[in-house]
């Protein structure tokens, strides 16, 4: 056996490029057919802009560049805006929601996406370096991009293909890629998570992965396992000659959602909480108009994913019973809900940006009783 098996709790590895250590995760994904519908999509760039803007505002553009790069996090604020709880398209739909909502706003950039968009991000980094105000980054970007692309195509999955990247930078220079493979035989997407921290000269594909967990075992072998250095070395098709086994975090083929299954013990305790929450608690924002029962329940989940990330680490799913999803699971999305909680989360953020952020008080008191 050559390799090793990976835990599904993130551990740092110590390869870096540049001075910047590499995290990563692999999700599997089902492949699901369609698209989403003008309407939905619309509505996932208005909502997502929104809480990644509370985020922004809160913890900084870095921190929301990390948490787009975990697996879980990210599974969870796809399923809290509103698309499939668990299809390949979560992650081009999600990405694309987001590079068209926070590319204009001065903190984060996201380059690259679907197809042919994906060979448009080294021009798009250099674009948004610019945005940003961060001149001279532009190349070391893309040569992190480009080595993302090549170690999940090349050195981990014999037999795949990508045909999704985005890389994710903020104005502290955090970056982040989110990138999706194709197998050529079976129906699972991969999608491949990368984040950029901390100062570690060395070379980045020497063990640059963490947080690879799931009970399908696929035969391959990783060429970044640092004992494979002589592999490497001998040749790059070694690859089809050597076995490993290689776990990750995957999500079953089934469409319906499971209780105790998808959602554990402690994520049907927060929905059912969810449910029971009182308006009558939260006079500041039933003096906002239109606010009712099913926005602040909404805006519970909302802000358990803001500031209670711990839920969002162990049942991303739960969110899904935010405003509902694309296919009607759990249940369908009412449009006109959905609406109004875009509307009481930005009436929430222009009041806390006008009162320096006292307004937030509001989320962080209405997490609390939800956590």
């Amino acid at each position: 056996m050559l390799g090793r098996s990976m835990q599904i709790q993130a551990e740092q590895s110590h390869s870096a490029l540049n001075g910047v250590t590499i995290m990563h995760y692999a999700t599997e994904l089902p492949l699901h057919g369609g698209k989403a519908p003008r309407w939905l999509f619309q509505r996932m760039v208005k909502l997502g802009n929104a809480i990644c803007t509370v985020i922004i505002d809160e913890y900084g553009p870095g921190e929301l560049v990390a948490r787009l790069s975990d697996s879980n996090w990210f599974q969870a604020l796809a399923c809290a805006i509103g698309y499939d709880w668990h299809s390949s398209g979560t992650t081009t739909v999600t990405m694309g929601a987001l590079k068209e909502a926070l590319n204009s706003t001065g903190s984060i950039y996201i380059a690259g996406g679907k197809g042919k968009a994906g060979l448009k991000t080294p021009e798009e980094i250099k674009a948004g370096t610019d945005v940003l105000s961060i001149p001279g980054e532009d190349e070391r970007f893309a040569e992190c991009s480009r080595l993302a692309a090549k170690i999940d195509s090349s050195m981990i999955y014999d037999n795949i293909g990508i045909y999704h990247h985005s890389f994710i930078f903020s104005s502290d220079k955090k970056w982040s890629v989110v990138q999706q493979a194709m197998p050529r035989e079976g129906n699972k997407a991969i999608r491949f998570q990368w984040f950029s921290g901390s100062v570690n000269a060395s070379d980045i594909t020497n063990e640059p992965h963490t947080s690879v967990s799931s009970e399908l075992h696929v035969n391959s072998m990783d060429l970044t396992y640092s004992q494979n250095g002589w592999v490497k070395k001998a040749s790059i098709e070694a690859l089809k000659d050597y076995d490993k086994i290689v776990k990750k975090i995957s999500y079953p083929e089934r469409h319906g959602i499971v209780a105790k299954v998808d959602v554990g013990r402690r994520g049907l305790e927060v929905i059912k909480k969810a449910e029971e929450l009182d308006p009558k608690d939260y006079r500041d924002l039933l003096l906002i108009k239109g606010v009712g029962r099913a926005t602040i329940r909404s805006l519970a989940f909302v802000s358990s994913l803001i500031y209670g990330k711990e839920l969002a680490y162990r049942d991303p799913v739960t969110f899904a019973y935010n405003v509902g999803g694309k296919d009607k699971i759990p249940f369908e999305i009412n449009r006109k809900g959905y609406d109004e909680l875009i509307e009481t989360m930005n009436h929430i953020i222009d009041a806390a940006r006008i009162e320096k952020g006292e307004k937030y008080k509001i989320l962080k008191r209405l997490n609390s009783k939800f956590s």
